[in-house]
């Protein structure tokens, strides 16, 4: 059991064990509600239709799209099943960066977003580079197909 669940289950069994205590208030019946909100996960679905997303591909087969210095394709990564990859193409150099964090979320450096697509048309629409870690990468175009 989870620590959360095995406090409920001692909490119960103290109140239980004595009936002379009156029976707690029902908002304190129910768990508080979650301080962050649940991630949105990114289904295959929603992707295909992004003329960006390029599904299962390796690192080397990604990078050989790019042509020049803002082009851009999202993968799903072959090393870490389940997680999604930003290549994208800055000073010459291909860069690629993981847009999901161990959590499931959808986020960079320091923002945190609703979907994949929702940092990739943020990023594109306001012209301000994706900063990860040390890298930083301009999105301007989708990489060929």
């Amino acid at each position: 059991m989870r620590p959360f669940e095995d406090a409920l289950k001692l909490h119960e069994c103290s109140v239980g064990a004595d009936t002379a205590v009156a029976p707690l208030p029902l908002e304190d019946q129910w768990p508080s509600p979650p301080t962050r909100r649940a991630p949105i996960a990114p289904t295959e679905e929603q992707l295909r239709q992004e003329p960006w997303y390029h599904g299962q591909m390796s690192r080397r087969a990604a990078e050989k799209l790019l042509r020049a210095d803002g082009d851009f394709l999202v993968r799903d990564s072959v090393t870490n099943p389940g997680q999604y990859v930003l290549t994208g193409m800055h000073a010459g150099q291909p860069k690629h960066l993981l847009l999901v964090d161990p959590e499931g979320v959808v986020r960079t450096k320091d923002v945190l977003f609703e979907s994949i697509s929702h940092l990739i048309d943020y990023h594109l629409q306001n012209g301000q580079p994706i900063v990860a870690a040390e890298s930083e990468l301009h999105l301007r175009g989708v990489g060929q197909t």
